[in-house]
């Protein structure tokens, strides 16, 4: 197997043919001309061939790649690969999903023409390397030498980042026409796949702006919306699979066994090779770590010795989470890689100069990019392809070699399920929430994960298992993904600074039960594998004119709600007996209600209901419909985004606009509840929005310039933000008996602004980077809990913000707690908290609370509503200080902004009842923990996750949580859900009430 490799290797290496091939005088000319450093090349990327029947891209689009000041739509690059595909045996071109917006994702298939009339025959040889079950070991080594790994490269996730979506117009047309061995090795070898753009729809719509700059000569639009619902965070769902291009593509990866799968993104100088600092995933096969090792080295090697500075690998990203898209091959035990290179531009750059820390010396640089070069487009193209073609000619001469990997991740993965400690995972069909639990079942179905259904009840070891209960099988290929998802992660703080999420456990953000299996019994159980998506049997038992669904927190509740709004619903305002069954508050109730109309609705959504003759006795208040206005900020759409997704997902109506035009005003006539996500920054930004510079307006809509942009908002001036006016306007809003919803940023903003009685603290030492801790409930009672059956839930919390409740009403703010801290957590120079780095840093696990145990039981509320969080926690380390405490700070030595009640923005004064704790962090530290990493968890001790703050009439409801994180916390949705079914009665279960606010005409 070797020695056929070296000699194929040897072969590739040949200067070239007998006969040179033909060159493209023209192109070579222009690349020649655009390169802006010499250094900046390679043999494989200084000229172009020509063809007589091929169109290059220069004929075909009427310029290179590289060529400055310009940038290709996503819909040119699909016209120019069907070209390549039409005039070449040597192609073939097909659609592999389209985005929300309508617009094809493509693949483009690369390889000798014998190859590619012999497709379906190659992929059916790679899914059987994919799955050991189907071949014997005799049969595997054969397909070793028979097989062709697939190569599937992809760009233009990141929609900013333009420079990929161009090279790999080039690299096209190069693996098609170009005749020297070393291209031919790759094409004879492997089975190129290229999407050239996975963000379609942000790709449209970043040309757009260009163009608009470039040809007005004005300032350029931001990119405010890249697909539909999010922008960065497009290459964070590769757990949640929510997006399209997700979605799309996963559904490709899963068809075609892809050897490699390749990514392309611009962030780094000049070329980053993906291996990471670690910590390494846990579950991640040893191979595939070699594999990031192996492959690095060798395009390192390769470009250093043509004196290509600035290749480098290692100190840039970790290895840890599993949902960026790369990681999608990852998961399915495919070799998953990526590139960060120095940007595209479009313009040229005389002299691009880096910080000292991007051009040091290191043990994983020693080709360091320099101090100061001139960089242009070209650059970036001649540096990656030159890189990525001898990634192809690696995997190209030791195929082999990458096959048996292949074949061997998958291989032992199977082996393991069968060897324990977990068998297999139980997802209990009859659980509480088994709508939800049903959807997690359903997305694993859909990234390849087989899931059967137990056919009769067994007991294994110590789990029960009931017929109909939902099995996922350990002994199968991608138990790596369902590893990666279900366990708990541990991630020490010693280890390097994290690059996203340390904590993901499907099963808390979900909410859901899932049962790891110890026993190997469970392999035995007569199971049936689901062919087709599960579903709960939904619809009414029992027979009566009045109908009680109960409250599970299930999110389809919400569509059941909106789906049926014009039938009069109630919501129990405590828990309650049923036909000898304890329903929570909140369950709904249906008098006089259309049993066959229920029934369909039911039935389609997979909820329970039951039918009884009278209504059951419990206090209960109407669960008015609200006119929902939805605020996004033009400075950030990024967070909002999924939580419109879940909006949109689960049918709840809004009206969305700009926070430009709360100045506007008459908010209350509008809207019943206004939801304000998370827009990163603080007040000061919030209020400013994008600068007010330049005299000419920057116009984010469509246009016959810009036909892409405006399909969510448009604006003739997206520059300044809501102001202290749409500040007063909101506060006007919710005194007049509206609902405010906020989360993150816009809640500490509305804490700093003085409209919400809470103060914001930044605990320096504090260290708690994308983990599910810990949430206690303080007050069951509230609308906000209703469905919720557990004291504790997990919840995601990322570092900020740290809500301290003052204990006695208006008087006094505490402490401040420090500074430094912000997203990364720690004093500013420290890593993770000050703990350090050592080298093997995961000799001593980080403290993981087991879920399930039991917490220390907070205080009890007093009768006014819970109370009192601030004043049983402990400093944090290095000292609280600051503002209205013992350091002195802005507001004194004793007591802060107490006594007066605050006053809105307009200087009008607030009338604040004392705000109502809905949950909690533990008391103690050691408690918060479920998955991830935390340090200085003293710090939020006691501290609030959700807060319902009476104001006026209405009520600014608080979550220093973030309940719609990505589309993983589907178990924290319910708790904005219900602040919007029960938005005028969010008093209700307090010893004193107020009364509701009255609603309003039309309503």
């Amino acid at each position: 197997m070797r020695l056929a490799g070296l000699a194929l290797a040897l072969l590739s290496l040949t200067a070239f043919a007998q006969t040179p091939q033909k060159q493209d005088e023209e192109y070579t000319k222009l690349i020649k001309q655009y390169l802006q450093d010499p250094r900046i090349t390679t043999e494989l990327v200084d000229h172009m061939p020509a063809s007589d029947k091929v169109p290059s891209p220069l004929k075909f689009l009427g310029r290179i790649p590289g060529t400055p000041g310009e940038l290709t739509y996503a819909k040119d690059i699909q016209r120019y690969y069907e070209a390549l595909a039409k005039a070449s045996p040597r192609a073939r071109t097909w659609v592999i999903g389209k985005t929300e917006e309508g617009r094809d994702q493509i693949v483009i298939a690369i390889a000798d023409e014998t190859t590619l009339k012999q497709l379906d025959q190659y992929k059916e040889m790679l899914a059987k390397l994919g799955d050991p079950r189907r071949v014997t070991p005799e049969q595997a080594q054969q397909l070793l030498h028979t097989a062709k790994p697939i190569y599937y490269i992809n760009s233009g996730i990141h929609s900013p980042e333009t420079g990929g979506p161009e090279m790999l117009i080039e690299l096209a047309y190069r693996l098609i026409v170009e005749e020297t061995p070393f291209i031919q090795a790759i094409r004879n070898n492997v089975i190129t796949f290229i999407t050239p753009v996975i963000e379609v729809d942000g790709r449209e719509k970043e040309v757009d702006t260009w163009y608009y700059g470039k040809k007005t000569g004005k300032a350029r639009p931001p990119l405010m919306y890249w697909g539909k619902y999010v922008q960065h965070d497009n290459n964070r769902d590769g757990m949640g699979q929510y997006l399209k291009v997700t979605q799309n593509f996963t559904k490709a990866v899963v068809e075609w066994h892809p050897t490699v799968v390749h990514d392309l993104h611009e962030a780094q100088s000049y070329l980053y090779v993906s291996t990471g600092t670690g910590p390494y995933n846990d579950s991640l096969d040893p191979i595939a770590v070699n594999e990031w090792w192996l492959l690095a080295e060798t395009e390192m090697m390769e470009m250093a010795k043509r004196g290509v500075p600035g290749v480098f690998t290692y100190g840039y990203y970790d290895g840890w989470v599993p949902n960026y898209l790369f990681w999608i091959a990852l998961t399915h035990n495919s070799f998953g890689r990526f590139y960060e290179v120095q940007s595209y531009g479009p313009e040229n750059n005389a002299a691009l100069r880096l910080q000292p820390g991007a051009t040091s010396r290191e043990w994983y640089r020693p080709n360091p990019p320099l101090p100061e070069i001139k960089w242009g487009p070209r650059n970036n193209t001649n540096i990656q392809e030159s890189a990525i073609l001898f990634a192809l000619h690696k995997v190209a001469t030791e195929k082999e070699l990458y096959l048996e990997n292949y074949y061997q991740k998958n291989k032992r993965a199977v082996d393991k399920g069968k060897e324990g400690p977990t068998y297999a995972w139980l997802v209990p069909a009859g659980q509480r929430r088994a709508v939800d639990a049903t959807d997690l079942v359903n997305s694993l179905r859909r990234q390849g994960v087989e899931v059967s259904k137990a056919d009769a009840a067994i007991k294994a070891g110590d789990t029960d298992v009931v017929a109909g209960d939902y099995i996922i099988r350990a002994d199968q290929p991608y138990r790596t993904l369902v590893d990666m998802y279900m366990s708990v992660q541990n991630y020490p703080p010693a280890n390097p600074r994290p690059y996203d999420d340390t904590g993901w456990t499907m099963q808390y953000m979900r909410n859901v039960k899932v049962i790891p299996v110890a026993s190997k019994a469970i392999l035995d159980a007569r199971m049936t594998l689901l062919a087709a998506d599960a579903k709960p049997a939904g619809g009414i038992d029992g027979t009566g004119t009045t109908v009680v669904i109960e409250h599970t927190t299930d999110n389809a509740l919400m569509s059941f709600r909106f789906r049926n709004r014009d039938v009069k619903m109630l919501a129990a305002e405590d828990d309650f007996d049923l036909n000898g069954n304890k329903l929570r508050a909140g369950s709904f109730i249906i008098p006089n209600a259309d049993i066959a109309r229920l029934s369909t609705s039911l039935k389609d959504l997979g909820l329970k209901a039951y039918a009884v003759p009278t209504a059951p006795t419990v206090a209960t208040h109407e669960m008015t419909v609200p006119r929902i206005g939805y605020v996004h900020s033009w400075s950030r759409t990024q967070d909002e985004g999924w939580v419109r997704a879940a909006f949109d997902y689960y049918e709840v109506p809004y009206t969305y606009f700009a926070d430009q035009k709360l100045k506007d005003g008459n908010l209350r006539a509008k809207y019943d509840v206004i939801v304000f996500p998370h827009t990163g920054g603080n007040l000061q930004s919030m209020l400013n929005g994008i600068a007010m510079t330049g005299k000419d307006p920057v116009p984010y809509k469509k246009s016959d310039l810009t036909p892409n942009l405006g399909a969510l908002d448009q604006s003739d001036d997206i520059r300044g933000g809501m102001g202290f006016e749409g500040l007063a306007e909101l506060a006007k809003f919710v005194q007049a008996g509206g609902t405010l919803i906020t989360e993150g940023s816009t809640a500490s903003a509305l804490a700093e602004s003085g409209m919400a009685e809470v103060t914001v603290e930044h605990p320096a030492q504090l260290f708690a980077r994308g983990s599910i801790l810990r949430g206690v409930f303080t007050d069951m009672k509230s609308p906000i809990a209703y469905g919720y059956s557990e004291k504790d839930l997990p919840v995601y919390f990322n570092q900020d913000p740290v809500f301290n409740v003052p204990a006695g009403g208006a008087g006094g703010r505490g402490g401040f707690g420090g500074g430094g801290g912000g997203r990364g957590g720690g004093v500013p120079g420290e890593v993770n908290g000050g703990l350090g780095q050592t080298v093997a840093v995961n000799t001593v696990p980080i403290s993981i609370s087991p879920y399930g145990a039991t917490p220390a039981v907070p205080p009890a509320p007093a009768q006014g509503g819970p109370g009192p969080v601030s004043g049983a926690a402990a400093p944090a380390p290095g000292g609280r200080g600051g503002r209205g405490g013992g350091g002195g700070g802005r507001g004194g030595g004793g007591g802060g902004r107490g006594g007066a009640a605050p006053a809105a923005a307009d200087g009008t004064e607030v009338q604040v009842e004392r705000p109502r704790v809905i949950m909690q962090f533990p008391a103690a530290a050691s408690e918060m923990l479920l998955s991830g990493t935390l340090a200085g968890g003293e710090a939020l001790a006691n501290r609030a996750l959700a807060v319902d703050v009476p104001v006026g009439k209405g009520h600014i409801v608080m979550f220093a949580l973030r309940p719609f994180w990505r589309w993983q916390s589907q178990g924290t949705y319910f708790l904005a859900f219900n602040a919007i079914l029960n938005w005028d009665h969010l008093d209700a279960g307090k010893a004193i009430a107020r009364p509701p606010a009255a609603p309003t005409a039309g309503q």
